[in-house]
């Protein structure tokens, strides 16, 4: 299947990252229900990273997305040995399933707001009392001279390792079925942090048996930063990301 890629999208037009997705999926005119789902992960990925600049409260959710997209092409890049009996379970289990449950979903959530801005239009010349203003507040930020595309950049070099020929092949009959889950790597890295002070990002990943294991970690990560309980920085360019306790959250 040949994809167009001679269009441009501007991520901020979007209102979330099941909009851009869908957008992708009708662009190319790809069924639904079979997802290539390495194509639409390379296009993602690419006009997530096509900002200007990717701060996390416009992002995160864009981001989560986009390692779930990884994750769900690794798994079906992966050969699995199956019995005659586990063969129809195998097929119900397709990684891309809940993906599709939830497109299905927005699809019906999309087609309702259609609906409701063409009522909209019906009003637009009726005023309104405008909204109080909302004061930001004063947190700290969590990310010290650098933006989430510095971290999104490190956790794509330490896929690329992952994947290299040799060590894929080594590993491809030692895989095991993921039994961790985000909160679980969660809890482990805030320990870490608490034991180490600082742990440089890459160390997080070291002991990974997987790449499902490495995108959960990184997913792990991405929700402790939009929770400011890690700050995140760099010493100079190129320097390594570093991760450390934010103190400030957890006296809060």
């Amino acid at each position: 299947m040949v994809f167009n890629m001679d269009y441009k999208i501007k991520i901020d037009s979007f209102e979330g990252p099941f909009d851009l997705l869908f957008h992708l999926i009708e662009k190319n005119k790809v069924d639904i229900y079979d997802i290539p789902i390495h194509e639409i992960t390379k296009q993602f990925v690419e006009h997530v990273l096509t900002m200007d600049e990717l701060d996390l409260d416009n992002t995160s959710e864009f981001l989560v997305l986009a390692a779930t997209l990884l994750e769900i092409k690794s798994k079906m890049l992966l050969p699995v040995e199956l019995d005659e009996g586990e063969q129809l379970e195998f097929e119900e289990a397709d990684p891309r399933n809940e993906l599709i449950r939830k497109l299905l979903e927005y699809k019906k959530y999309k087609m309702v707001s259609e609906g409701f801005k063409e009522r909209e239009k019906e009003y637009d010349k009726v005023f309104y009392k405008l909204r109080d203003e909302i004061i930001p507040d004063d947190k700290d930020e969590c990310l010290s001279n650098m933006t989430m595309q510095d971290i999104f950049s490190s956790f794509e070099r330490i896929i690329k390792k992952k994947h290299k020929i040799k060590d894929f092949r080594e590993d491809i009959r030692q895989l095991k079925k993921d039994t961790f889950t985000v909160a679980e790597k969660t809890e482990i890295i805030l320990y870490l942090l608490k034991k180490s002070n600082t742990l440089k990002f890459n160390q997080f990943f070291l002991a990974s048996n997987s790449i499902g294991e490495v995108i959960i970690i990184f997913l792990a990560i991405l929700e402790l930063i939009k929770l400011k309980k890690i700050n995140v920085y760099q010493d100079s360019c190129f320097n390594d990301i570093v991760l450390e306790l934010n103190e400030v959250s957890e006296k809060i």
